[in-house]
């Protein structure tokens, strides 16, 4: 369900994407240091999206530096790691140990068993620094594993539950600035929650999967028409978010990929078009 959140790297300046690279290989490395190798196999954009915007609003302080991995044995890569990558890298362990959970209520395959079991073990140290956050992500999972095994075509509904939840990580503090993170982390889970099921419609029909778009199954216009105007209300909103928040660090980064690399991948995924530039 998640990497919808992406760049448009074409226009990013070089200093911008490096920068944004080193955010996503900070918390890669961080979740190997202090959850261990396989947590790394949930790492996604979605989540650096957080630890970038975040960092812009809080300026925390930012260890820099670089160094050489797997995916890159001979270039040293940036890393930016602070306090905001620790939250985020456990606020990724949660929402991947729900999202298993809720894998299992609906299909047992091998794989998730497997990884559930991997997760359990690693669920303990982010749920004993953020005990209130892990009980909202279940809490809110519980309803939306309820309104699923209701089968509610209520898009509407079970959209506004995932929005519920990523509002509630990305409200990082109790300050001027909650209100209108809720609102983007909201908007940003509708708009995962819609485009996942689109994407996935034919797949979960074939399949015999849970999906709030079923009735649409022949109406592949129709249902074109109602994605694109759910999202586009949801970015507008997200839009907006943004720009209240006026933000100077990380700016034109934030900029791209909600005015660029998110509408990008919506529409080429609306269209059934290729990736184009979005990274």
């Amino acid at each position: 369900m998640f990497g919808y959140v992406r760049i448009n790297k074409m226009d990013l300046t070089f200093r911008e994407f490096e920068d944004y690279k080193g955010y996503y290989c900070g918390l890669c490395k961080y979740l190997k240091k202090n959850h261990g190798e396989v947590s790394r196999l949930s790492l996604n954009y979605d989540v650096t999206f957080l630890i970038v915007l975040l960092s812009a609003i809080y300026n925390p302080k930012s260890t820099v530096d670089e160094e050489i991995c797997i995916v890159s044995p001979f270039k040293k890569k940036k890393k930016i790691i602070n306090e905001i990558t620790e939250y985020a890298a456990s606020m990724n362990i949660l929402l991947s140990y729900y999202k298993l959970e809720d894998n299992l209520i609906d299909e047992r395959g091998i794989k998730d068993i497997l990884a559930y079991n991997i997760y359990k073990g690693k669920l303990k140290l982010a749920y004993e620094k953020y005990p209130h956050k892990a009980e909202l992500i279940k809490e809110q999972m519980k309803i939306l594993n309820e309104l699923e095994k209701e089968k509610s075509n209520n898009i509407d509904k079970v959209s506004n539950t995932f929005g519920e939840l990523m509002g509630e990580i990305f409200s990082y503090k109790n300050d001027k600035y909650e209100s209108d993170l809720k609102r983007i982390g909201f908007n940003i889970g509708k708009y995962i929650y819609i485009l996942d099921s689109y994407e996935d419609l034919q797949e979960d029909y074939k399949k015999g999967r849970y999906n709030p778009f079923k009735e649409y199954i022949n109406k592949k216009e129709e249902l074109k028409s109602k994605v694109d105007r759910l999202i586009s209300i949801s970015l507008g909103i997200l839009c907006a978010s943004i720009d209240n928040l006026n933000l100077q660090l990380n700016r034109g980064i934030i900029e791209n990929i909600v005015f660029s690399g998110v509408y990008l991948r919506y529409k080429n995924i609306l269209n059934k078009g290729c990736e184009n530039n979005v990274q």
